[in-house]
């Protein structure tokens, strides 16, 4: 199949695109610019442009049988600064590409939203999908939004929508900054021997998913008859502490930790429930955080000028 990756050169899109041609499917990437920590691939076609070219963006979608949907410009932490920005920069792009999609015949879209930004503070856990929605972040509102836009698009339009929403991704190829992963960003600090500053006491469970089961996951998924809206997580929470404690043993370097106040953007403690995608796929991938922190760890090592 011909599979368009909007957003296909950031974190999570790079390790789509080596899935989606590990699967045999032929890839072409629509972003912003091309990827950080590696050259462009030979056997990727790239469009190098913005949401604002509409011809650039007409072509991209030429010949494409399904479309994964992943860019964004801000994270939780960035999105309450300037909302009328997230909605002009996030929100209005992701519906002028879904349109675009619609009239040009396009019926499988898969759209990564969040599984922790989305359901905002938990009022059960572990989360299940149909735990009332009530982000206290722009960044869960549009990704929400943008989920009830696709549900619209299916009643009038008829298209298969796959609605993601994945727990904290980590591993190589992450920013290391604390806006774009806490553990690449830990990560990065041990290797500087800087201290680690979290917020609050450090006893906030989360959950987190090593990218390359994030990635598996959606593969198996998107190329499925299933549309509607999966969890995909380890179904399990790490606290702070508990990744710190790991990031010792990994480094063996001796970590000095800083404590400040709690971000009022921040889900303190979420978990969610992956039973629904259990029971869809045959095996549920689940690299255990000792192993995805290693794996983060020997990348970054090799990446460290970078």
């Amino acid at each position: 199949m011909n599979a368009l990756v909007i957003g296909g050169n950031g974190f999570i899109g790079s390790h789509l695109v080596d899935r989606l041609i590990e699967g045999g499917h032929n890839v072409r990437v629509f972003d912003l610019s091309h990827e950080r920590y590696r050259e462009p691939l030979v056997n990727v076609d790239y469009r190098i442009s913005t949401f604002e070219n509409v011809i650039d963006l007409y072509e991209s979608f030429l010949g494409v049988d399904i479309m994964f949907y992943l860019a964004s410009v801000s994270v939780p932490s960035t999105s309450n600064i300037d909302t009328v920005s997230d909605i002009n920069n996030n929100l209005i792009p992701a519906l002028q590409v879904i349109n675009m999609a619609i009239k040009l015949g396009l019926k499988r879209i898969v759209f990564f939203s969040s599984g922790g930004a989305v359901y905002g503070i938990p009022k059960t856990v572990p989360i299940t999908e149909e735990h009332p929605l009530n982000p206290i972040s722009s960044y869960g509102i549009i990704k929400a939004t943008i989920e009830k836009y696709l549900y619209l698009y299916q009643r009038m339009y008829g298209i298969n929508p796959l609605i993601l929403r994945p727990s904290n991704p980590y591993g190589p190829r992450q920013g290391h900054y604390m806006a774009q992963g806490v553990i690449s960003t830990f990560l990065r600090k041990a290797i500087n021997n800087e201290e680690l500053t979290i917020f609050g006491d450090g006893n906030s469970a989360k959950d987190y998913i090593y990218i390359e089961d994030l990635v598996d996951l959606t593969y198996e998924l998107s190329f499925s008859n299933q549309t509607g809206i999966f969890n995909l997580g380890s179904g399990t929470g790490t606290t702070l502490n508990q990744i710190i404690d790991n990031i010792k043993k990994i480094t063996e370097k001796e970590i000095i930790v800083k404590n400040v106040d709690k971000q009022i953007y921040d889900v303190e403690h979420f978990v969610l429930d992956i039973s629904k995608t259990k029971k869809i796929l045959n095996n549920y991938p689940n690299t255990s955080l000792e192993v995805g922190i290693f794996k983060t760890w020997k990348w970054l090592n090799s990446k460290i000028k970078l």
